[in-house]
């Protein structure tokens, strides 16, 4: 059972009726299937989980997120760019993001693996040697971005100008990579 004036370590919760999350610290939990849709974090999240949650404008104002992973969760009108980014670390696995914001941030190596990406901006964003295998995108905006050495093996539906996003050494499928040409107005036949 979770201590509700403490801060929280080591714990498995998968209810929040009670809880309080402003102002606390989580360390090595797992939130499964919980509904954090309009809530706020603002202490430090280490080393957390969360499995099947709903995060729907979810607000990470200021919060410290170190090894955080989201597994086959709903992330909606997030925006990352105001969490603390010392010692931020994200990875994404089977989720859903959709308009959610990354701008200008450093997030190299993140992993994104096997999620649906919607109407979310990574402008002007550190994205070398992320991971992207797997994922299907739909209008999200790379502008300037760093996407070297970032893998795309398998993913759908990117729209990225090779030339105002720096994509050297990145790794693409084909016949997805050709749409890399589009800007240029290529047309193979």
């Amino acid at each position: 059972m979770v201590d509700y004036l403490e801060d929280v370590n080591d714990q498995t919760i998968a209810d929040l009726d009670g809880l309080c999350l402003t102002g606390r610290n989580f360390s090595h939990c797992r939130f499964e299937s919980c509904d954090f849709s309009q809530l706020c974090f603002d202490g430090i999240l280490d080393s957390c989980t969360f499995k099947d949650c709903n995060l729907s404008l979810t607000s990470f104002g200021d919060a410290m997120l170190q090894g955080v992973s989201f597994e086959g969760s709903k992330l909606v009108g997030v925006d990352f760019t105001r969490c603390n980014t010392l010692g931020l670390g994200l990875c994404f696995s089977g989720c859903l993001l959709r308009s959610c914001n990354f701008n200008f941030m450093d997030i190299q190596k993140t992993s994104f693996k096997e999620c649906e990406i919607i109407e979310t901006d990574f402008i002007g964003s550190n994205l070398a040697g992320s991971n992207f295998t797997g994922t299907s995108f739909s209008s999200v905006s790379f502008n300037n971005t760093n996407l070297s050495k970032a893998k795309f093996l398998g993913a759908q539906g990117y729209a990225i100008n090779p030339l105002n996003n720096n994509i050297r050494n990145a790794t693409f499928s084909l016949p997805e990579a050709i749409s890399l040409l589009d800007c240029m107005g290529i047309k193979l036949v």
